[in-house]
């Protein structure tokens, strides 16, 4: 069972007790649904066997994460047998934790590009900022009718920029230079292009051909949805 944030175990035990997973376990549903949140990991053993996690973006580089968040900001990662305890389908365990991200804080200022687009850099404030993925379209107050290109450099980090002419995808070289710059000698979330659609997180072929250009490709759905926007 994974526990999030960089705390001592003294830390971690004063905020949750000895036994975590012992008091998610004893704790009735209706005290554990306003506490449910998402997350986006690499995946790992620290997730453990039982965590329930789902792979986004097609590679499997990344995952999202079902977790409870504590009294003291920490997170513990939802395992099976707690959902079954709570008599919850994962399908209302995903839904009530995108759900709850509405409470999280975020920061971060729109920056007007070449092309005319705003490309949104969210920032958390108590949560991982990269989750605020899974509410996009509201978060950033736009209903991204052609989605958005995604890039996502660290966890407490999501940059979007809403797609609105076949203009924007050459924007994808500086929207992956800015990614760079954030995360500079620290290993990133994920170093990879999406493009996030209906709820739907796809990764991107990206074949950089100087730093104002690149040749950007995806799935058939991405073709069809690209070829009827404005030039």
């Amino acid at each position: 069972m994974a526990l999030f944030r960089r705390q001592s175990r003294n830390q971690q035990n004063a905020a949750w007790g000895q036994d975590v997973r012992g008091v998610l376990m004893s704790t009735p549903p209706d005290r554990i649904r306003p506490q449910l949140r998402l997350m986006i990991s690499r995946p790992g053993p620290h997730l453990g066997a039982l965590g329930m996690a789902w792979p986004i973006g097609g590679r499997g580089d990344i995952v999202a994460v079902a977790c409870v968040k504590g009294p003291d900001g920490s997170a513990v990662t939802v395992e099976a047998p707690m959902v079954q305890h709570w008599g919850m389908a994962a399908e209302d365990l995903w839904l009530q934790a995108a759900t709850n991200l509405r409470h999280e804080g975020y920061g971060g200022q729109p920056m007007q590009t070449q092309d005319g687009s705003t490309l949104h850099t969210l920032l958390g404030q108590g949560w991982p900022g990269s989750a605020q993925l899974f509410r996009l379209g509201e978060a950033i107050g736009d209903p991204l009718p052609n989605g958005a290109l995604v890039s996502l450099p660290t966890d407490n980090c999501v940059m979007a920029l809403p797609i609105t002419t076949t203009r924007t995808l050459g924007m994808v070289s500086f929207i992956l230079g800015v990614a760079q710059s954030l995360t500079r000698d620290q290993q990133p979330l994920s170093s990879g292009m999406y493009w996030w659609h209906e709820g739907i997180l796809e990764e991107l072929e990206v074949r950089i051909e100087s730093p104002e250009r690149a040749q950007v490709s995806g799935s058939a759905r991405f073709g069809r949805v690209m070829q009827a926007l404005p030039r």
